[in-house]
C-alpha cells in the first residue's frame, strides 16, 4: 500500500508541475516585507514551540509587518497572546478533508491577504499540505524546503526559494535552530533561542489558585508528567512516583501531575503510587496545564510536548531522555537539565540519578537540599548550551 500511495503522489505531482510555474527569487529587500504568512501546521506540539526563535526573528527583523501563523487547532491555542506574532490563522485539516470545497475557500481566503512573505519551516519531515497552503497564498516570495537530509520535496516547486535542509554534517544542531535555517536567505536579526508562551497575568493568576485551593502551607511545588505519546520515551511511572513521594516527603513539596490523551495508563499507576495529595491536569486545555506549570518551582518530564511548554513558561525542567538526541530537543538554558540513558534507552536512567539532579536543581534554586541526598556514581550527563 505504502509503495502505491508513494507511486500515485509521483505521478500526481508530477502532472502538476507541468502546470506550475514559479518565478524564482535571488533577494528579499527588507522593505518590501509588510505581510508575512508563516505555515507550521503539523500537530505536534513541540515542533511548533521549537519554531518560536524564527517568529521571534521576524518580528526583530520586520518590527512593523503584520505576522501571522498558520496553525493546527491545538497548537493554535498554546501560541495564542505571544508577543511576536499578529495573528494565528486556525487550520483544521479534519474539517476540510470532508469538503474539498472548503479547502478551495480556504486557499482563496489566503490569496485575498496579499502576503509578501510565506515561510514553511521543515525540521523532522516535510509536508505536502504545508507546501500547498504556501502555494495557496501566492505570496510574492514563497520559502520553504527544496529538500530535507538529501530527500527531495516532491512538491518543492511551490516554492521560488527552494532550501537544502541537511544537517548530516552537524547532527546535533538544534531544533530552534534547525528552524531558523529555512529563513537564512533573509539575514534575520540574531535573537534569544529560549521558548515562550504568551500566558497573560489573568492566565497565571488562575494556575497559581488551582494550586493553591490544594496544597494547603506547603512552599515548594514539584510537576511531573510521566506520560508521552511514544512509549520508548517514557520513564517508568513507578519511578516518577518514587521520586514524587521523595519531594513530598523530604521537601515537604506539593505535587502537580500532568497528562494528556495518551497518558492514562503511567498515570494510574503513579497515582495508585502516591498516599500523598496531588493536583492532577489530566485532559485539561492546554493553556490552563501551561499556567499551572508556570507556578512550579521545577518539572520533571519525559521528552514530548510537555517538556517544550515548560520550557517555554519559564520553569526549571529536568527532561529524561531515551532514543532521541537530547542535543537537539533538549530545552536550551543553564536553569533547564536532561538526563541521557545509556544505549538509548530511558529504562537505563536510575531514580537515584534523578534524584541527584532534581536535588541539585533546587539547590540552585536556594531551597534547601537534603544532607543524606544520594551522589549516583555516574556523572549525569547536563545540557550545557
Amino acid at each position: 500500500m505504502k509503495f502505491l500511495e508513494k507511486s500515485f503522489k509521483r505521478f500526481l505531482f508530477g502532472t502538476v508541475r507541468l502546470f506550475i510555474h514559479v518565478r524564482r527569487v535571488t533577494t528579499v529587500p527588507r522593505s518590501s516585507v509588510r505581510n508575512i504568512l508563516v505555515v507550521r501546521q503539523h500537530n505536534q506540539l513541540g515542533d511548533m514551540l521549537c519554531a518560536v526563535p524564527l517568529l521571534r526573528a521576524l518580528r526583530a527583523t520586520y518590527p512593523e509587518a503584520h505576522i501571522a501563523l498558520l496553525a493546527r487547532p491545538l497548537n493554535s491555542e498554546i501560541l495564542r497572546g505571544a508577543p511576536f506574532l499578529d495573528e494565528i490563522i486556525v487550520y483544521d485539516k479534519n474539517k476540510f478533508l470532508r469538503s474539498p470545497f472548503q479547502v478551495w475557500r480556504f486557499g482563496r481566503a489566503l490569496r485575498r491577504r496579499k502576503f509578501d512573505l510565506a515561510i514553511t519551516p521543515a525540521t523532522v519531515s516535510m509536508s505536502v499540505t504545508s507546501d500547498v497552503l504556501t502555494f495557496f497564498s501566492r505570496a510574492a516570495r514563497r520559502i520553504g524546503p527544496g529538500s530535507l537530509s538529501g530527500k527531495t520535496n516532491l512538491t518543492g516547486y511551490f516554492y521560488n526559494v527552494k532550501v537544502a535542509l541537511d544537517w548530516q554534517r552537524d547532527p546535533t544542531r538544534h531544533q530552534t535552530q534547525r528552524n531558523l535555517d529555512i529563513a537564512s536567505i533573509l539575514v534575520l536579526e540574531q535573537v534569544s533561542l529560549g521558548l515562550e508562551i504568551g500566558l497573560d497575568d489573568e492566565e497565571r493568576q488562575r494556575g497559581q489558585e488551582l494550586i493553591a485551593k490544594k496544597k494547603g502551607g506547603r512552599e515548594i511545588v514539584i510537576g511531573f508528567h510521566p506520560g508521552a505519546a511514544k512509549i520508548p520515551n517514557r520513564w517508568d511511572a513507578l519511578r516518577f512516583a518514587e521520586i514524587a513521594n521523595r519531594c513530598a516527603e523530604i521537601y515537604g513539596a506539593f505535587i502537580v501531575i500532568t497528562a494528556g490523551p495518551d497518558d492514562e495508563a503511567p498515570l494510574r499507576e503513579m497515582t495508585l503510587n502516591m498516599p500523598n495529595a496531588s493536583l492532577v491536569m489530566h485532559n485539561e486545555p492546554i493553556r490552563d496545564v501551561a499556567a499551572v506549570i508556570s507556578n512550579c518551582d521545577a518539572y520533571v518530564t519525559n521528552d514530548t510536548g510537555m517538556m517544550h511548554v515548560s520550557a517555554g513558561v519559564g520553569t526549571p525542567t529536568l527532561s529524561l531522555f531515551g532514543p532521541t538526541d537530547p542535543l537537539q530537543w533538549a530545552p536550551l538554558g543553564a536553569h533547564h537539565r536532561f538526563i541521557l540513558g545509556r544505549h538509548g534507552s530511558v529504562e537505563h536512567i536510575s531514580v537515584e540519578k534523578v534524584w541527584h539532579v532534581l536535588t541539585d536543581m533546587l539547590r540552585a534554586l536556594r531551597r534547601t537540599a537534603p544532607q543524606d541526598t544520594i551522589d549516583d556514581a555516574e556523572e549525569p550527563q547536563e545540557q550545557q548550551r
